[in-house]
């Protein structure tokens, strides 16, 4: 997380970012895309994929469901912004990024989950 308020160098526009998915909830099945509720937060974590390889990205936990990226320029539009910082509990992950919704308390219950399915289609999974 950003560290005394200030955060990480800015991810470029141009890269893909991946996200683990982790728990069934965060699985949308019939639309083979994640849920809303992998992306339900003010902040997430994501690798940034030129930075690491999805066999890195799956390994760093013990159940991976899913992996799937989206492009970080895509979701900036959308109002997620994405900043290369340090993972607390995994600082040899260089690729590790934050995620910030900075909307997420401001909007009501029906706008953000409506922006946060946005974000949930502009993902991909990646193959295995």
């Amino acid at each position: 997380m950003a560290v005394d308020g200030v955060r990480g160098p800015a991810v470029p526009a141009k890269e893909m970012l991946y996200r683990a998915i982790l728990y069934p909830l965060w699985w949308a099945e019939k639309q083979n895309r994640p849920s809303t509720a992998a992306f339900d937060a003010q902040v997430f974590s994501v690798d940034i994929a030129s930075l690491t390889t999805p066999k890195k990205t799956r390994a760093r936990f013990n159940i991976v469901l899913e992996l799937v990226e989206f492009p970080c320029g895509g979701a900036r539009e959308i109002g997620f912004d994405a900043h290369h910082e340090l993972d607390e509990n995994d600082p040899d992950n260089q690729a590790h990024a934050h995620v910030y919704f900075d909307q997420y308390g401001e909007l009501g219950d029906r706008r953000r989950k409506r922006v946060i399915r946005r974000l949930a289609e502009l993902c991909v999974v990646v193959p295995a």
